[in-house]
């Protein structure tokens, strides 16, 4: 009996091993095994529209509700934790973007909240009451992602006006412009916003697709180019893990070390434990190169920083606070207290203090080697090409060379013209 038992725990090994590419992990105590996610790519940039909605591309949010107007604030850092309480009645939430966009769509999750939003749109400031507006839609709130196409159309003023008869809470608001590959080689300048302290939370999320952070390794799945999914702003979209990963995990890089201070998630609803960890390398094969995969035995991963675990409360966000930890990759593993079929994650994000804030605004403000990118792209039609700034080696874009010389002008000669007089 001995001997059987010994040869099905073989066999059982074999068969994870040959699974790997569809589980990454096994129970608690075996190795974590992550695929390598493939790089982003230019063909995979309309799928991923910027959220203007967002403090630090200079977005504000007004509420007709004073009390609320501090605690609206948060709900543009892209915190997919933060919410907004709706009561019952009429609340009018007025967001005002940088400058004049092409919106597309706007889109937030709705939690148990009953009755309808109107969205409106303008590019001049307008009374929340002005006849001026544009009604771009009107939708009725209904549990789970609420998304409106009102677009393409220029504004710089989205009114969403709630009449609701139910309260509830929204989340994960964005306003997207149409897609472009500009808005991944040419990132959008940021901003620090002006109440912003040096003690208060990070107003942007280091995790973000449009600001170079990458989704470069997970445990399982179907389609890993979808990995993309959990950072780019959008609560529609979202990354399934296969069915019998008992684990899933994900390791996101940031794009360069930086300090982080706050992790939070959004995933399918249901109880299950996360663990966070911040690192300042990855494991490197005999090359000292990333692998193509990773696979972590369990001591090494009791090596790894963690920088604590929390659990969902059933609603599918999870978020945590630490001290202040330095590193460049942020991995999370996920426990779900029971087996769930489709186990998704929306968002991940991860916050810093006010000074990460400071130094991406100096980053991003100038775009000229990038824009020689942007022409490239443009000028050989290679659409396979990878986006620059990707993986653990984040790409330097060419200097440009001096400026040809002007050929000399030629001399000046002035000739004149006699104009016949009448006699």
């Amino acid at each position: 009996m001995g001997g059987m038992a010994a040869k099905r725990r073989s066999f059982l090994r074999a068969l994870t091993f040959l699974l790997g590419l569809g589980i990454g992990i096994s129970a608690s105590g075996a190795d974590l095994v992550l695929q390598k996610v493939p790089p982003l790519t230019v063909t995979q940039a309309p799928n991923y529209p910027q959220n203007l909605a967002r403090i630090d591309l200079g977005a504000q949010i007004e509420s007709d509700v004073p009390s609320d107007a501090s605690s609206s604030v948060p709900f543009l850092s892209g915190d997919p934790a933060s919410v907004y309480a709706l009561r019952p009645g009429t609340t009018r939430l007025l967001i005002s973007l940088a400058k004049i966009e092409n919106i597309d769509s706007v889109a937030f999750l709705n939690n148990e909240a009953k009755g309808a939003v109107t969205i409106a749109t303008s590019s001049a400031k307008l009374s929340p009451e002005s006849p001026q507006w544009h009604e771009a839609r009107q939708e009725e709130l209904s549990s789970g992602l609420i998304s409106a196409r009102i677009g393409p159309a220029e504004a710089k003023y989205v009114r969403l006006t709630f009449n609701v008869r139910n309260p509830g809470r929204i989340a994960n608001l964005g306003i997207y412009s149409a897609a472009a590959v500009s808005d991944f080689t040419m990132p959008r300048a940021r901003k620090i916003a002006a109440n912003q302290g040096a003690g208060d939370l990070a107003s942007y999320n280091l995790a973000d697709l449009h600001a170079k952070a990458r989704t470069i390794f997970v445990s399982s799945g179907d389609d890993l180019k979808l990995a993309y999914n959990m950072i780019d702003g959008q609560p529609g979209t979202t990354y399934v893990f296969a069915a019998n990963d008992a684990a899933p995990a994900a390791i996101i890089d940031l794009g360069r070390s930086v300090s982080v201070n706050r992790i939070s998630t959004s995933s399918t609803p249901g109880s299950a434990v996360v663990r966070f960890y911040v690192l300042g390398a990855l494991p490197a094969d005999n090359t000292g190169n990333p692998a193509s995969a990773l696979r972590i035995d369990s001591q090494r991963l009791a090596t790894f920083k963690t920088v604590g675990s929390s659990s969902d409360d059933g609603s599918g966000r999870v978020a945590i606070d630490f001290e202040e930890t330095t590193g460049r990759y942020v991995m999370l593993v996920w426990t779900p207290s029971t087996q769930i079929a489709n186990f998704s994650v929306a968002e991940v994000a991860v916050f810093g203090p006010a000074s990460n804030a400071r130094l991406l605004a100096v980053n991003t403000s100038g775009n000229s080697s990038d824009d020689k990118i942007v022409r490239d792209s443009k000028d050989t039609k290679d659409f396979s090409k990878e986006i620059p700034g990707e993986g653990p080696a984040e790409e330097q874009a060419p200097g440009e060379g001096p400026a040809p010389e002007l050929p000399r002008p030629p001399p000046f000669v002035f000739i004149p013209r006699v104009v016949p007089t009448s006699p």
